[in-house]
């Protein structure tokens, strides 16, 4: 699709990063994150101790990234969690509260460091946090940690939790967005990346410009109670030429999607897009309005089968055997989607 107001086709779908956040100095240091092998068990929480999850695991060189935080109290004693703090890694902006997230109140930004205040959390109680950082610049799988420290006073002073690094889940890598030329005489520009959860990958046949994609901007859709498989997003654009007057009738540009999704089955898969136009939803209704991953408005709802309905559409859902997979198997969706409206999606 073409947004005329900034001169270029923008499309986006929907599909982590790793973090890991790394003991403060002054706490002892757990096991260390490792691949389980047979025979192993989980490994016992401390007397007083925590863990952070940060999802997703991935995001984009320069871009913004919506990410969210869960805190759990993994204390064996009686031990309360006051407050935490988090810092991103460097080159990362610091990190601010969502204007919806719950917890925006407790919330205080200092430096790069943000902190969870009066939390009172006891063992086996966790809070969550939504956190808005952008990435830096340099990429090419570039994998950072963040840091993280929490206390049992209820203003990040007093004694510390020590941090659960073996269960906890948390490293950030940062990926470059690929771009391919379009309308080159070669065959169709396409595009591909790559995270430990899935694979998305798109064919375009616009006749010029530049395709782009990227991965997990801006902040994830929610399709009503659907259960997600994969928590990264994708999006991609053409961009005309330079030589391209902004004012140039919009043309006719459907993507081919493939999308394959690690660890799944092809039961009750679904793929959830978000546009700047309305369309038809799997129930056959139109999609309800919402807001687009970068804030913007629009309409959201989870794609029918195109035997049911033009594009935008899914053609296909498969099951693939992997013997890498967890389950045993991958999803792989085909998707048809035209550029004409900023969409977004995710799986």
């Amino acid at each position: 699709m073409r947004v005329t107001r900034v001169g270029h086709l923008r499309l986006g779908f929907a599909i982590g990063l790793a973090l890991v956040l790394g003991a403060p100095a002054t706490l002892p240091a757990l096991a260390a994150p490792a691949t389980p092998t047979a025979g192993t068990t989980t490994p016992t929480p401390a007397p007083q101790s925590f863990k952070v999850m940060i999802s997703p695991e991935y995001t984009t060189a320069g871009q913004p990234t919506t990410f969210q935080v869960t805190v759990t109290n993994t204390s064996t004693q009686p031990t309360t969690l006051g407050s935490v703090k988090l810092t991103p890694p460097a080159g990362f902006t610091p990190p601010q509260p969502t204007s919806t997230t719950p917890l925006r109140h407790k919330a205080k930004v200092q430096n790069r460091t943000l902190s969870l205040r009066g939390l009172s959390l006891h063992p086996g109680d966790s809070a969550q946090i939504s956190i808005t950082s952008t990435a830096p610049s340099k990429c090419g799988r570039t994998h950072l940690q963040w840091s993280s420290q929490a206390f049992q006073g209820t203003t990040g002073k007093g004694p510390q939790l020590a941090l659960q690094s073996a269960l906890s889940s948390l490293g950030v890598t940062v990926l470059c967005p690929a771009s391919a030329a379009c309308g080159d005489g070669g065959p169709p520009c396409s595009t591909t990346l790559v995270t430990s959860n899935s694979t998305y990958a798109v064919i375009s046949d616009a006749p010029n410009g530049t395709l782009r994609q990227t991965v997990n901007v801006g902040g994830r859709l929610v399709c009503g109670a659907y259960r997600f498989r994969d928590p990264n997003w994708y999006d991609s654009a053409v961009v005309p030429p330079a030589s391209q007057s902004p004012t140039a009738s919009p043309i006719s540009i459907v993507d081919q999607i493939t999308y394959k999704i690690r660890n799944a089955t092809a039961k009750g898969i679904g793929f959830c897009l978000g546009a700047g136009y309305q369309f038809t939803t799997a129930s056959g209704s139109p999609a309800r309005a919402g807001s687009l991953p970068t804030g913007n408005p629009g309409f959201i709802g989870l794609l029918p089968r195109c035997s049911q309905t033009k594009p935008p559409c899914i053609s296909s859902v498969s099951q693939q055997r992997d013997r890498a997979s967890k389950i045993g198997f991958d999803a792989l969706m085909k998707v048809r989607i035209p550029e004409n409206g900023d969409p977004w999606g995710a799986g």
